[in-house]
């Protein structure tokens, strides 16, 4: 009977092994993704060379003055910098001139990035010698491109829509606003305008956590993101599916509808998990490793979808939130500047002594989640900074043969689709 468990922790932060040890005589159980292998550079050269609805970019973009490319930031796991140079190869071979290929981060209203996560991001020789920035959601500088017939409107960042060719390269991640992340997602909200954005979460509905196809009639979020895609006319889009070591298995190419949606379905198979009958009705304790989405404080709750399933169990998370800095703008309604202005005037709250609630609460560790911000995002919930002290607390409480369900990833986990 083995009573450990190895997970993957601090996604862009060392994407270390953490070992995870429980009593002896309990019983620990790993519910893994299906997974898949990591892809091969012939591989992912033959995904450039096949793309999905449209032709090769090498051919698209021929005649084109310039290239700007949208890439998601650090609160997303993608290994851009794995991609990028076969990407640059493209454009090259396209005939772009390289002083005019630019990149742009495209972080909705997250927060901008420091140089040296741009260079983790893209690769360091790329941030070196290319031009990259974070958008702002706030910016004044940005190109307005009138309404869709909803009524929203469209005010997207000024370098990539002034772009001749226009790429956007992101991951295809579980996500309860548009199904999966990805695709044009990173045009709204990632490049968008804070009235864009706005209208976007307001008054249109979500898809559903990692939901492909619209439910209904209604446009929804995706709807309504590749509707914009479409009047900025995105030329092409570079998708990567990963496993559960932060590897790419899976890269999409092509149009940003049909790549997206080949991904999407794959990301869903490959994501899938089986919770088996037994687990959910005798699992005394569910672990929720939030990797590879733990560099963020804020995307926790994307690893809390399986605590429904368990009948029984305590609820752990794991998220170290290695970035430590818990800020979304648009829901905030703050720009970074005066974010950073009020956090270093705020005298924060020391953690409480670490006692165990109920099995209702959640119970996260994390190493750098600041006390107040993580009472105002979880209410109700419990914060630990030693994993081995919050494990002995359950061994107090729980039974002296306790099963422990562990999922490894369950931040891009997804129950697994019924056949």
């Amino acid at each position: 009977m083995d009573n450990t468990a190895t997970v993957y922790s601090r996604a862009w932060y060392g994407d270390e092994e953490l070992t995870l040890n429980f009593p002896t005589g309990w019983e620990v159980e790993v519910l893994g993704p299906k997974d898949a292998p990591v892809l091969s550079d012939t591989q992912i050269e033959k995904a450039f060379a096949e793309p999905i609805g449209t032709s090769r970019i090498s051919d698209l973009a021929k005649g084109k003055k310039s290239a700007g490319i949208v890439v998601d930031d650090l609160s997303r796991p993608t290994p851009a910098a794995k991609v990028i140079p076969y990407l640059l190869r493209e454009l090259a071979s396209a005939g772009v001139p390289k002083s005019e290929i630019r990149f742009v981060v495209g972080g909705g209203s997250h927060r901008p990035l420091t140089d040296e996560e741009v260079a983790k991001k893209i690769g360091a020789d790329v941030a070196a010698e290319y031009e990259a920035t974070s958008h702002d959601f706030m910016s004044g500088d940005l190109r307005a491109l009138g309404n869709l017939r909803n009524g929203m409107p469209i005010y997207l960042n000024r370098v990539i829509a002034d772009a001749d060719f226009k790429i956007c390269l992101g991951g295809i991640y579980p996500h309860g606003s548009v199904g999966f992340g990805g695709g044009a997602k990173l045009v709204v909200p990632g490049i968008a305008g804070f009235a864009t954005m706005f209208y976007f979460h307001t008054f249109s509905p979500g898809r559903g956590h990692a939901v492909i196809e619209r439910k209904g009639s209604e446009p929804d979020h995706r709807d309504f993101a590749e509707e914009v895609a479409g009047v900025l006319e995105l030329d092409v889009i570079v998708n990567t599916v990963l496993n559960s070591r932060r590897e790419i298995c899976g890269l999409f190419v092509g149009d940003f509808v049909q790549a997206h949606r080949k991904g999407a379905y794959f990301a869903l198979d490959t994501y899938g998990t089986e919770i088996p009958e037994v687990s959910r009705k005798e699992t005394d304790l569910v672990v929720l490793n939030c990797y590879p989405l733990d560099s963020d404080p804020i995307q926790t709750g994307k690893a809390l979808w399986a605590t429904r399933y368990f009948e029984k169990a305590y609820k752990m998370a794991l998220n170290p939130a290695s970035d430590g800095i818990c800020y979304h703008g648009l829901f905030e309604e703050i720009d970074y500047a005066r974010f950073l202005q009020q956090r270093a005037e705020r005298t924060q709250s020391e953690l409480p002594s670490p006692q165990l609630g109920t099995q209702d609460q959640l119970h996260v560790w994390s190493e750098h989640f600041l006390v107040d911000d993580f009472y105002k995002k979880h209410p109700g919930a419990l914060l630990f900074r030693d994993l081995d002290q919050l494990i002995a607390l359950f061994a107090e409480r729980l039974p002296s043969q306790a099963k422990v369900a562990v999922l490894p990833s369950a931040g891009i986990q997804v129950l697994a689709p019924e056949k």
